[in-house]
């Protein structure tokens, strides 16, 4: 992913990891760019204090996304990650008080939520990479989510990927997508 956004001169000086695990993202953009300036976020403390020994020089956050402070709204240039899915919720009290009914539908399901909080994230025109749960393009349920994101951002790419491609790494058959937007809200 670092190397087709780099083809395509996507080269984020801010950088958002808004689901770490071990970091393989925050090392292929290094690799690119020593100096990308990223902020990570892994909620298991074990797999979090790792990711801080592994790039001491990155803002590693051992804690949940939706922690992430307002002033962090359209700072990065992108933010890229295999994210969390399924139909677990996701406390954030102002999208559960939100008027718009697609981010307090967002809070049901971690992916939806990943997805317009990412979107939050990135700077007007910055680029956000998401692998994801077909649920986030399959799914009835999930069509305010996608309109949302429809209306505040351009779709650069959709690929839905193999569904044996995680069974070696996580032990899993699970349909994907690979899902590239670039926020337009203007």
């Amino acid at each position: 992913l670092a190397d087709v956004l780099h083809d395509y001169n996507v080269r984020p000086l801010r950088l958002l990891e808004p689901s770490a695990g071990h970091g393989a993202f925050i090392g292929a953009f290094a690799r690119k760019d020593v100096a990308v300036d990223v902020m990570a976020f892994e909620k298991d403390l074990l797999t979090g204090k790792i990711l801080s020994c592994l790039y001491p020089d990155k803002k590693i956050r051992t804690e949940g996304f939706e922690r992430i402070e307002k002033p962090f709204d359209g700072y990065f240039d992108a933010a890229v990650s295999n994210i969390p899915f399924g139909d677990m919720a996701v406390f954030d009290p102002a999208f559960s008080a939100s008027e718009a009914p697609a981010r307090r539908m967002a809070t049901k399901a971690i992916h939806n939520y990943f997805f317009l909080k990412g979107l939050d994230a990135v700077r007007e025109g910055g680029v956000l990479a998401f692998i994801t749960s077909q649920g986030v393009m399959n799914s009835a349920m999930a069509y305010p989510v996608r309109q949302y994101l429809m209306n505040r951002s351009r779709l650069l790419s959709a690929v839905r990927l193999p569904n044996n491609l995680f069974t070696d790494y996580a032990g899993t058959e699970v349909g994907s997508d690979l899902v590239i937007l670039q926020k337009d809200t203007l």
